[in-house]
């Protein structure tokens, strides 16, 4: 089952069980910074409401976030791809699987090629070396095709550009076109690539899930789960082609923008130009409301999530031996 299946089900608002094949929109009833104001980082808390959707957990399961790409990014690959003007983005599409092995196209179709950047497939992570030799072929000009070549066939160059920089796709095909990664992309400043939107999909990854422990006890609160998660942001290490960059994941991120929503919160924000803030207190953006809207109802705003049951757990015989390792440390304690 493909994550794009999955949400098309929770579009559709099926009812059953659900699981990683058909999240539910939990509404999110508290949301809250726990770290100060004016600290380096963030950490957020969210508690959101499961009554009556038939999910349980028990101590030890993790809950699954289903996250869409920030909008930067989603504007960056439109804009690489051509497809970034307002009648090209929204305009529907129909996609059929040639693959007689495929039961189905792995989201709702038909779509728009906007909804398929932004929810189905994962542009977000670092840029793999045999995607980027596959794509060599379509470069808008030599000097591109050459760097692709160079890049995906020598893995020392590799893991100093790409892997260093935590470049994304869409940034490797600007840097390699001579655009500033680092400017606001738009029509006018991103080199358009002549890539067929099926090779997009086909050699994509789709956009997976973001677990997270869960903070709470089924005992206290059945009808809530909360997740407390730190928000990953860090510099990249400094390479030839790009200084040091501030990178953001995409699920505590994404977990961040829904705290500042659900609390009315105007956060300055990452693509806006002109910020000079500490990078600690920026975010990317992100299109919360879901597929059509999917995901708000007037002020409360939902998060698409699926329980994991786990299999660590104590046993149930009381009297078992268990032996208690504390990571990170060098204390070990025997319990009879």
């Amino acid at each position: 089952m493909f994550a794009g299946e999955l949400s098309a089900r929770a579009l559709t608002k099926t009812k059953g069980i659900h699981d990683a094949k058909n999240p539910y929109p939990a509404p999110i009833s508290v949301a809250k910074e726990l770290f100060a104001v004016d600290a380096d980082r963030n950490c957020v808390h969210v508690e959101l409401n499961i009554e009556g959707s038939g999910i349980n957990y028990q101590h030890g399961d993790h809950v699954g976030v289903w996250p869409s790409n920030a909008e930067l990014e989603v504007d960056r690959f439109l804009n690489v791809l051509g497809l970034g003007a307002p009648g090209r983005r929204d305009a529907v599409i129909g996609v059929e699987s040639l693959d007689p092995a495929l039961a189905k196209v792995p989201f709702p179709v038909p779509t728009t090629y906007e909804t398929v950047l932004r929810h189905y497939i994962d542009i977000s992570s670092v840029a793999g070396r045999q995607i980027l030799g596959h794509l060599a072929k379509y470069a808008p000009n030599p000097e591109a095709e050459k760097f692709l070549r160079e890049i995906s066939t020598d893995k020392e160059l590799y893991a100093k550009i790409i892997g260093n920089g935590c470049l994304k796709l869409g940034e490797v095909l600007q840097l390699a076109a001579g655009n500033d990664i680092n400017a606001r992309p738009t029509a006018e400043n991103t080199t358009k690539w002549e890539i067929p939107f099926d090779m997009i999909i086909s050699s994509i990854p789709r956009l997976q899930p973001r677990y997270y422990s869960i903070s709470s006890s089924p005992k206290l609160h059945p009808h809530s789960i909360h997740i407390t998660a730190v928000v990953l942001k860090y510099e990249s290490v400094e390479n030839p082609k790009v200084g040091p960059r501030w990178i953001y994941g995409v699920g505590s991120n994404f977990l961040l923008n829904l705290k500042q929503a659900a609390n009315g919160e105007s956060a300055p924000l990452m693509a806006e130009p002109g910020k000079d803030l500490p990078a600690a207190v920026l975010s990317p953006a992100y299109a919360i409301a879901g597929p059509r809207g999917a995901y708000r109802e007037e002020t409360v705003y939902k998060v698409p999530i699926h329980v994991r049951r786990s299999t660590f757990r104590l046993p149930t015989n009381p009297r078992s031996p268990i032996i208690m390792i504390g990571p990170g440390t060098v204390s070990k304690s025997i319990i009879s």
